[in-house]
């Protein structure tokens, strides 16, 4: 599905980035049930709000500043 000039360099990014920041982990390509490398970005997608921000409810700002960074949190 990618192309194998992308996926190689995917793998040159990693690896400089790799070096700079040694104690995070980083993912660029996963392997499909195919059997095949794509990238990770094929398996995001958009998250619905919480029912308290679309009905409007009683959110103060500060609640909207934490609401915003939950889909970086989720797996910590």
């Amino acid at each position: 599905m990618e192309s194998e000039q992308l996926l190689q360099e995917a793998d040159r990014w990693l690896a400089e980035v790799e070096k700079k920041f040694p104690k995070r982990k980083f993912v660029a390509t996963v392997v499909s049930l195919e059997g095949v490398s794509i990238f990770v970005t094929r398996y995001i997608k958009a998250l619905k709000p919480p029912e308290e921000v679309l009905a409007g409810g009683d959110v103060c700002i500060c609640d909207m500043l934490l609401l915003h960074r939950y889909p970086a949190f989720r797996d910590c």
